[in-house]
């Protein structure tokens, strides 16, 4: 499909795993899925053996206008968005998930960001919970990426220009986030906007709403002592040896969080 006059071609990356992929065909792309013009939906499924049904709905899936789907051998979230950054046709990469949606008008200002700015090659936008409402503390107006602000990305608010991205060799920590199978079960996203910084690409937050995610999430979870660790471990991945200065300004900041002081205590001990 071409893509509309001036702005870049789009892919939507979504991934999923098992039987979580069937409720892809049931909702959005079942309910009627429309193609548009200059977008492309990649869906990434791991365990696509999990359930005899899988395989023909996947079929179906693949057999629509502007849908590819990849099944994945691999395991864990940064494999997938590593899959995503080799696979997807688009000029311009949105980071998706099988609960995720988008209200009406994201992808189109996604694509103008891109456009009105050449320069641009990371995007954070705003997520909102199922009522629209903004699922963090809004932004009044757009911003600078930094690696201190990164921190308040979700993968699915993020897109990437892929020339840039690609160009540098950037990847997601298989190391990090949900399924990496370490400790690490969170932060993969964040690791990934830092090392992009690091490597000179620029970014924005901007306050345009780009998904809706149901209002529970792993980054919104404050209790125990092992999500304390792992959110520790991404800040060493960062900061490297400043990361324990770095943790106790983000303890300060957010000590109304931490489900308790022995919480508290295992972030700062990294």
């Amino acid at each position: 499909m071409d893509p509309a006059p001036g702005l870049p071609t789009l892919t939507v990356a979504i991934s999923t795993r098992g039987i979580r992929a069937l409720g892809l065909e049931a909702g959005g792309f079942g309910a009627g899925f429309a193609p548009e013009p200059g977008v492309d939906h990649l869906v990434l499924v791991q365990e696509p053996d999990a359930d005899p049904a899988l395989g023909p709905a996947l079929d179906r899936l693949a057999a629509r206008p502007g849908i590819g789907v990849l099944r994945l051998a691999t395991t864990g979230l940064s494999r997938s968005r590593n899959a995503a950054l080799d696979a997807a046709r688009g000029d311009v990469l949105l980071v998706a998930d099988d609960d995720v949606t988008h209200p009406p008008g994201a992808l189109a200002g996604i694509r103008r960001a891109f456009a009105e700015d050449p320069g641009l090659a990371l995007f954070v936008g705003t997520s909102l919970d199922p009522d629209g409402r903004p699922r963090k503390r809004p932004l009044p107006r757009r911003i600078r990426l930094t690696r201190l602000n990164a921190a308040r990305a979700s993968s699915h608010e993020i897109a990437l220009r892929l020339g840039p991205v690609r160009a540098a060799g950037l990847r997601f920590d298989a190391g990090f986030g949900v399924g990496a199978g370490t400790p690490a079960t969170l932060g993969e996203e964040y690791v990934f906007l830092a090392e992009a910084l690091a490597a000179g690409l620029a970014g924005v937050h901007d306050p345009l709403p780009v998904s809706v995610h149901p209002a529970e999430s792993s980054g919104f979870v404050w209790s125990g002592a092992a999500q304390a660790r792992a959110r520790a471990l991404v800040f060493s991945r960062i900061f490297g040896r400043t990361a324990p200065l770095v943790r106790l300004a983000f303890a300060l900041k957010n000590r109304r969080r931490f489900a308790s002081r022995q919480v508290l205590a295992a972030f700062l001990r990294g």
